[in-house]
């Protein structure tokens, strides 16, 4: 079986949701709770694979998880380019300034976007480790109306275990290839496909079409233009750039880029943080509390975004290295510097369960400042009333990234119960290595973590611990505003006496918040118990 053939059995098995500004397509779980394994407390113990000399440390990558399924992934680092292609249909086209304000709000600088651009954030956001170049196409017309085209989408996909969109980014392609386009300097990484595709349509977007909403997701069609193939692909409306009229200093060409820069960011490979079950009405579950990138669109992009994109590693919290500093370590700003602290697990004889990548379980901690890519979106209010914080103060994470194997079993897919810190060189088309937790509780392949009447989530790939120490569940207890930041005089252990990681251990070390600026703060660092 060919991995297109896999891809088919993923895709039909996908759950498509439209919260927030996008929907990114995932694959649903199917025997998870058959499959965790738990110790007499319920806390979820992972079995350890007996590896081979071909698996590697080097492979556990967020390229190599999303070429497990065949997602060719936007390189994070060096050099990118994005295709951007503009979609008009026959009773709807663009206008000369909406032609523009595309162009400014993908490849403009922050002087001319009245923020940035998704190429000035990125460049911004990685510290310089990612260029993203590219350009704005001719203009494709679609040989259909606005209606005709949701006409279509719909009696597709009620045939097709695909989108729509696959037929019209081929269509796209094939049309500018045929008119001389030349998309052999869209492969930066040369691994035969092109890095990535925008498409930009110029009807209005709607909030109970699945179609005419904002996503990323991955074709699985077989054309070729100059001998490159298509995987990653964005698909949203040009009002997205005018949704809020937000920080347009000049209304004629410059747009919101907000939308647009989420969607980038799962092109690189990163998950919705907010959570797809969220319903606001039986389920409240908010595990980053709605501020950012990734969550609700707003600000830098968190320390373990960062850490798994390859822009930034974090410093482990040893004991040797307290030592050498006296138990008090500083960090200065996150998103000026990329400073963060990582606190890993560590067993009973004082080891610590580490792999050394982002693909584990630990705490992370950044200091939080209104500056940077931060400072806009902390004087003004984004969707939904959400600002950034307004103050400093230190984010506490806890993240669950660790990898499980997933098989093909007649039409599920299910995980061995196995978590891996080392990846093969290569596996079979029926084998896929992905997430075993998720933000979105149903999506997680570990079920067996509850944190019903727990003022923490469990078992989520990354979720804010607030100093409040109390969970975030959106509109019952509010979205995470200032009061969640661990400031000047706040413990770990006075808001979460009761913590466990996933794995079912307490943290080694406590740690209290001596001083805050915007510049540095300082942390003492004690034992936990």
């Amino acid at each position: 079986m060919k991995k297109k053939n896999l891809l088919f059995i993923i895709s039909s098995l996908v759950a498509v949701t439209s919260l927030s500004s996008c929907y990114f397509l995932r694959i649903t779980i199917n025997d998870s709770t058959s499959n965790s394994y738990s110790n007499p407390t319920g806390n979820a113990i992972y079995k350890t694979p007996n590896y081979t000399s071909s698996f590697s440390k080097d492979n556990l990558t967020i390229e190599k998880v999303g070429t497990s399924f065949d997602y060719h992934y936007l390189p994070s680092t060096g050099n990118s380019k994005l295709l951007v292609i503009p979609i008009q249909f026959t009773d709807d086209s663009f206008s000369t300034t909406e032609l523009s304000r595309i162009q400014n709000s993908f490849f403009g600088d922050s002087t001319n976007t009245g923020w940035q651009s998704v190429a000035s954030y990125y460049n911004t956001s990685s510290y310089g480790k990612l260029n993203i170049t590219g350009e704005v196409a001719p203009t494709i017309t679609l040989s259909s109306t606005v209606a005709d085209a949701q006409s279509a989408a719909t009696a597709y996909e009620k045939k097709n275990s695909g989108n729509y969109t696959d037929s019209i980014l081929e269509a796209a392609v094939k049309k500018l290839d045929s008119n001389g386009f030349d998309f052999t300097g869209y492969d930066s990484n040369s691994d035969g496909y092109v890095d990535a595709v925008w498409m930009v349509y110029s009807a209005s977007y709607d909030t109970n079409s699945d179609f005419y909403w904002a996503y990323t997701t991955w074709t699985s069609s077989s054309s070729k233009c100059d001998s490159l193939s298509f995987s990653t692909y964005s698909w949203a409306s040009v009002d997205f750039l005018t949704e809020y009229n937000y920080y347009r200093t000049d209304k004629t060409k410059n747009g919101d880029a907000h939308t647009f820069i989420h969607e980038t960011g799962h092109m690189m490979g990163l998950d919705d943080y907010y959570s797809y079950d969220y319903d606001g009405k039986t389920n409240y579950d908010t595990p980053t509390g709605g501020i950012d990138m990734m969550d609700f669109n707003i600000g830098d992009h968190d320390s373990y975004s960062k850490y798994i994109l390859g822009w930034k590693t974090p410093t482990v919290v040893t004991p040797s290295y307290l030592a050498a500093n006296n138990n008090q370590l500083s960090l200065s700003s996150f998103t000026e510097n990329g400073d963060s602290l990582l606190i890993p697990i560590y067993d009973s004889d004082g080891n610590d369960d580490y792999n050394e990548t982002a693909f584990d379980e630990y705490l992370l901690l950044e200091l939080y400042t209104p500056t940077g890519l931060n400072e806009m979106d902390s004087n003004n209010l984004y969707t939904n009333n959400l600002r950034e914080y307004t103050k400093p103060g230190i984010l506490v994470y806890h993240v669950n990234s660790r990898i499980g194997k997933v098989s093909v079993s007649g039409s599920s897919l299910v995980w061995d119960g196995y978590s891996y810190d080392k990846l093969p060189s290569s596996w079979s088309s029926y084998v896929g290595y992905t997430y075993i937790c998720s933000n979105t509780r149903s999506y997680c392949y570990d079920s067996s973590l509850s944190d019903t009447g727990l003022k923490f989530y469990r078992g989520r790939l990354i979720s804010l611990l607030p100093s409040t120490g109390t969970k975030i569940e959106g509109k019952k207890t509010g979205y995470s505003s200032n009061e969640c930041l661990f400031t000047k005089g706040d413990s770990f252990k006075d808001s979460y006496s009761s913590f466990v990681f996933d794995e079912g251990t307490s943290p080694r070390y406590d740690f209290s918040v001596d001083s805050v600026t915007t510049s540095k703060a300082t942390l003492t660092f004690s034992d936990f118990n």
